[in-house]
Formats: C-alpha cells, sequence, structure tokens
C-alpha cells in the first residue's frame, strides 16, 4: 500500500476538523481581501465626488458633507486593512502548522493525502503554486460574478413583476365574446359574483372594474393635442384591496371625485397637462339625426401618477366608474372583476375553481397571461445572463488543465514510485481527480463567500458610488433577491466545470509507464 491507511476514526476526524478550520480561515481572509478593494473604490468614488463639489460650487460648504463622508470612508478602510493583516498571519501560520503536522493527519485513503499534499505544499516550483492561486481566483471571480449578476437580476424581476401585480391584479373575471355578444356585466349579476368569489378560501380582495380604450385630448386655442389611453373605472374602497394603483399617486389626489380623472406620468407629460388642469374624453360613439358622432366629456385632472411600468404610465388613466359610465352611456354595468389572492403562484388552480361558480360565458385571465412576452423575455434574459457568466468560470477552468498538467509533468517520479509500490492507475487518477476538485472547491467556495458580501453591499451601500435615477427605474437602490436554491445551482455548475477540466490530465497521469516516470529527471 502506498500511505498507511488511518487506523480509527479518529484521525480521519482530526484531519476534517483541521481542513474546516483552515477552510475557515482562508475564507475569512479572502473575505477581508474583498473589503480592501470594495473600500478603496468607495473611497476613489468619494474623492472623485469631493472633487466636482468643490469645482461646482463658490465655497467649501457644498463639499462638507461628503468631507465628513470620506473621512468615514478613510477609517473604514484602515479597519479593513487592519482586519486583512490579522486575517492573513492567521491563515498563513495555520497553514504551515498544517504542512508542518501533515503526517499525524493520516487521512482515510492514500489518495485524498496525496492531492492534498500536492494543494498545500510548496515543493513543485513558484509557478505552478501561482498558477494554482489564479485558477482558484478565475473560478472565484466567475462564480462571485454569476451570484452577484442573477441576484440583481432576480430582484429586478420580482420588484417588477410585483409592480406589475399591483396595476392588473392576480385574476381578471371577463365575458368571452365568443360566447356571449355582450361583454357588460349587468349590476345584477356583478354584485352576485363579488360575494360568490370572495367566499373562495384563498380570495382576499375582489372589486368590480370598468375598462374602456378612448382618446384623450387637450384643446388650447387653434392647438389641439389627442393621445390614446386606457381608462379604467374602480370603486376606490374595493380597489385598494386588489391592486396598488392608489399608492402609485406622486402628485394630487389618489381618489377622484365626479368627473376627475387620474392620470399616468408619461401620458400627462406628452399632453402637457398637469394637476387641475381640464382634458376633453371621447367616450360612446351615438348616432344623431344626420350623422353619427362621439360623447365627449370634460374632466379635471385630480392627480398624476407613476407606477415604474413604462406601458402603464403612457397609456393608463382611472377615474371612478360612475364617471366612467356616464361617458359610455351604460346604466350600472362593468366588464370585468378583479381578484387578488393570498399566493399569485397559485392563480391557475385559483381560476380552475372560479370556473365552478361562474356563469355560462365567463372565463378568467391571470396576471401571466395577461403579457406573456414580458415574462419571457425576463426569463430568457436571465438563462442568457447565466450562460454568458459561466463562460468566465469556464475560462477558469482551462486555467486548472494547465495547473494539473504542470503537476504531473512535475510529479512524474512521484506518480512512478507510486506505481512501482503497487498503486493503481485508477488510484492516479484519483489523485489528480480530487487535486482538481480541491481547487474549484476553494474557488467556488471563496466566489460564494465574495458574491454575498458583494449582494449585501448592493443592498445597503451601493449609493457610495452610484445613485439610480427614481424617474427613470421607479427605484432607488438596486434590488437584490439572493435565492438559495439559485445560488446552489450556480456553485454545482462551477465545480461541475472544474472536475470535468481536471479529467484529462488526471488521465494522462495515470496512463504514465512507471519505468519511464522513474527516469524522469523531475
Amino acid at each position: 500500500m502506498p500511505a498507511t491507511r488511518s487506523s480509527g476514526f479518529g484521525p480521519r476526524l482530526t484531519a476534517f476538523v483541521a481542513d474546516l478550520g483552515l477552510l475557515a480561515l482562508f475564507l475569512t481572509f479572502g473575505l477581508t481581501c474583498l473589503n480592501i478593494f470594495v473600500q478603496v473604490i468607495v473611497l476613489v468614488v468619494g474623492i472623485f465626488r469631493e472633487a466636482n463639489n468643490q469645482l461646482g460650487s463658490l465655497s467649501h460648504t457644498v463639499g462638507a458633507p461628503e468631507s465628513g463622508r470620506l473621512t468615514t470612508d478613510l477609517v473604514d478602510l484602515g479597519v479593513a486593512l487592519v482586519s486583512a493583516l490579522v486575517a492573513g498571519v492567521v491563515y498563513w501560520g495555520a497553514l504551515r502548522l498544517r504542512r508542518r503536522f501533515m503526517h499525524l493527519f493520516v487521512a482515510s485513503s492514500y489518495e485524498t493525502f496525496v492531492s492534498k499534499r500536492y494543494l498545500i505544499s510548496r515543493q513543485g516550483g513558484r509557478l505552478v503554486s501561482l498558477i494554482s492561486v489564479v485558477s482558484v481566483l478565475g473560478v472565484a471571480v466567475g462564480v462571485m460574478a454569476l451570484i452577484v449578476v442573477i441576484s440583481v437580476m432576480q430582484g429586478f424581476d420580482q420588484t417588477l413583476v410585483k409592480k406589475f401585480m399591483g396595476v392588473f391584479s392576480h385574476i381578471e373575471v371577463r365575458i368571452d365574446s365568443r360566447f356571449l355578444p355582450d361583454t357588460n356585466m349587468p349590476k345584477e349579476r356583478w354584485e352576485e359574483l363579488l360575494k360568490k368569489i370572495e367566499q373562495v378560501p384563498e380570495v382576499t380582495g375582489v372589486a368590480p372594474i370598468l375598462n374602456h380604450q378612448t382618446a384623450v385630448q387637450l384643446t388650447s386655442g387653434t392647438e389641439e393635442r389627442r393621445e390614446f389611453a386606457m381608462f379604467r373605472g374602480i370603486d376606490p374602497e374595493r380597489e385598494k384591496n386588489v391592486t396598488e394603483f392608489l399608492g402609485y399617486v406622486e402628485k394630487g389626489k389618489a381618489i377622484p371625485e365626479d368627473r376627475e380623472i387620474v392620470m399616468g406620468a408619461e401620458l400627462a407629460r406628452r399632453l402637457g397637462v398637469d394637476v387641475g388642469d381640464k382634458v376633453v374624453v371621447i367616450g360612446k360613439i351615438v348616432a344623431t339625426a344626420n350623422r353619427t358622432a362621439p360623447k365627449t366629456g370634460q374632466m379635471t385632472v385630480a392627480g398624476i401618477f407613476r407606477s415604474g411600468l413604462y406601458d402603464v404610465d403612457d397609456r393608463f388613466v382611472y377615474t371612478t366608474i360612475p364617471t366612467l359610465q356616464r361617458l359610455l352611456l351604460l346604466d350600472d354595468e362593468i366588464n370585468g372583476i378583479h381578484i387578488r389572492i393570498k399566493d399569485p403562484e397559485r392563480v391557475n388552480e385559483v381560476g380552475k375553481e372560479l370556473l365552478d361558480i361562474l356563469p355560462y360565458g365567463y372565463g378568467y385571465v391571470t396576471w401571466q397571461m395577461i403579457n406573456p412576452q414580458f415574462f419571457e423575455a425576463l426569463w430568457i434574459e436571465k438563462v442568457a445572463m447565466f450562460i454568458i457568466l459561466l463562460l468566465i468560470v469556464l475560462v477558469a477552468a482551462l486555467n486548472i488543465i494547465g495547473t494539473l498538467v504542470m503537476t504531473v509533468v512535475q510529479k512524474t517520479r512521484d506518480i512512478g514510485i507510486l506505481k512501482s509500490m503497487g498503486a493503481e492507475n485508477s488510484g492516479i487518477l484519483k489523485i489528480f481527480l480530487l487535486h482538481g476538485f480541491l481547487i474549484g472547491l476553494l474557488g467556488t467556495s471563496l466566489g460564494t463567500v465574495w458574491g454575498l458580501r458583494l449582494c449585501r453591499f448592493v443592498q445597503t451601500d451601493i449609493d457610495k458610488i452610484f445613485e439610480l435615477p427614481p424617474g427613470v427605474y421607479g427605484l432607488d437602490r438596486l434590488p437584490v433577491v439572493i435565492d438559495p436554491g439559485i445560488i446552489a445551482l450556480m456553485a454545482g455548475s462551477a465545480m461541475v466545470i472544474c472536475i470535468v477540466a481536471s479529467i484529462i490530465p488526471a488521465w494522462q497521469a495515470a496512463r504514465l509507464n512507471p519505468v519511464e516516470a522513474l527516469r524522469h529527471d523531475g
């Protein structure tokens, strides 16, 4: 046997605990190094902001807050440097002890023992050690980029979906025009449906709505501006339990009164109107003695809302149901019922339950059906970014191949000795596969820790580097959602790539002729 197997459970447990402790110290040291990098960037950005403030002001008063922040950033950088120094000293001390007393921690198999010795031993040349470090850092940077970018994209996705559902509700009950010619619901029918739908266990809110696509125009002297818009008549008391439309108002009042409307910010900008202005809304087309003409009504802009979704802010207008009913010459009729449920992901199951209580010709539309291209684009974008960033890990895996090839070249005599002592090809193969696995494990672990640290920084302190314009994105900071399942998938993908990259060099090492290996001069 090439190496002595452990005679009991104690040495194996001791070796495992020692390796875990060394890994923890390595990750701690790597984390403190990342903190230095982050604090340097924050400090540089702060210096540039201070310079811009000084150039843009006649006095130093404007730059005073930035000066105070620069002092704090310098202190934080000093703390990060001291922490990295302490962590580095502790880590290198523990590594030296592990090397010195490695013979006391005999692993359960000689393959594991030899592969770990190749990883932490200083023998073999500085070049191999440097390439090993580069390989670990390459994997770490790739995994870190994956975690940060996908977490931010996940945050944006969930924020957009939340805004989307805040506008369109979870489920909307409508009349299918293929079965019934009149898509408007009489008052007796929709009031009865409201009571029935409220009894469904998953339902948390129900509200009647009246949708109508029409035109709104502003007449100013001889100049006329007209824009098409989607009008929505709502019951404010019920609607606040279903959507968040009323909470998006940024100017004026959220609840319109008779002959008042609340308009999207982009639509108001294109029309050139503000709170208190009068607009003309085109209603139902009616026939007169000589011709047909649309019914129009003059309404006051009571408020302006901004949902964060451009299409909504550019096209939507809401008012009360009675106001829109008079414009359309309807008698207490509506054409939809908004429904909010406990779990938005269960809309299809709840929709099937609703079909049991809905009359003939009635159907439902979920928030996923309203704009499927939007959600499909979000999914494709996330998958594409995952694949692109995974290429970084693939490039790092090429470094692992180079590291293992050079290790095989320098350890050729060792391989020959092991084979002459009875080691089989499978054992040699396992040694170098484990070597590649350990490099991947170190890189993936470090990248995961770095990625989580940067996600935390993005959540809390990203404004120290840049600020999002709320008027453009509807957000004042980058949203981050850390999904353990997605992180595990990314880490697992990186590990698989590293292991696959180790196969070719390990296979070449296993095929070495022991006689030729012993004649090697390395």
